[in-house]
Formats: C-alpha cells, structure tokens, sequence
C-alpha cells in the first residue's frame, strides 16, 4: 500500500473506474460520470486529497482517500474501496489504517465517511476501527433511494 504522488492520476483513474464498474452501488458517483473526466480533472483529484492505493503483483487491489471536510477539524474518507479478491484478506484494514494516521498527522480531531446501509462487509471493517454511526443520513445519489449513513471516529 502506498501513498498517490502528482503525477500518478492514471493509476488513480484505472483503479476508480474499475471500483465503480465492480461496485456502482457504493459510491456516490458513476462509471458514465467519471469515465467522461478530463486529464486535468483527474489530476486535480489526486493533488486535492490524499490518495492511497494497495497493489499486488502490480495490480491495484484497492484505494482510500482522506482530505479535509472545511471544518479544518475533523477529516473524511472516501473513494474507500478493495477488489473482492482482496476482500478479508486485510488490505482494507490497511488502507483505513493508513487514512487514521494521515487524518491524525494532519492535526484533525475526527475521521469521518459515509457508507450505504447495506454494505454490511464494510460497516463491519469500520466497526472494527472504532468508526460509530453519528445519525446523520442521506441519499447516495440523486435518483438512486437507497440511503448512506455518516460515521465518525475520534482521533
């Protein structure tokens, strides 16, 4: 697992895409959506938060990002995924791991993500690392009904 330089938005882009064609129902985004970026705006993604990717046999198995909220107190994850080959294997314990230490580093007091409720493999990793639901809910994405709760974890 390693840390996305600047330079590096291609392996950012492919391992996205891939997340949202394998996964479309847990991000709040879609394959259509993002595959239309332009270079620049892939760029900007991985320069704007920081980006973590999980690798194997030269292959990215998984990704996790953490930035700021505009709180400048509490930080967020997000584009939180592991391929199904990987899954439990603990490649994303170590992504999420690796996104507690950046948050704290930072100077942030809290870690906050969303995840969608019927997501049970990844409410459980959370679970796991102290993440608790804060009550807060909302829709994943205009036009889809299903619902994603907010969850924290003091840092």
């Amino acid at each position: 697992m390693r840390h996305l330089g600047p330079d590096e938005w291609q392996i950012f882009r492919d391992v996205r895409l891939a997340a949202l064609k394998e996964s479309p129902h847990a991000f709040g985004s879609t394959w259509e959506h993002e595959q239309g970026r332009t270079e620049d705006e892939w760029r900007n993604a991985v320069v704007t938060r920081t980006r973590f990717v999980a690798e194997s046999d030269g292959q990215a198995i998984g990704m996790a990002s953490v930035g700021d909220t505009g709180s400048g107190r509490a930080g967020s994850v997000t584009s939180f995924w592991v391929h199904p080959r990987a899954r439990g294997k603990g490649v994303g314990d170590a992504l999420l791991l690796a996104t507690v230490e950046t948050a704290r580093a930072a100077g942030y007091d809290e870690l906050l993500l969303w995840v969608v409720e019927d997501n049970a493999h990844a409410q459980k990793l959370y679970d796991r690392h102290g993440f608790t639901r804060t009550g807060a809910t909302q829709l994943v994405r205009p036009g889809d009904d299903r619902l994603e709760y907010e969850m924290s974890r003091t840092l």
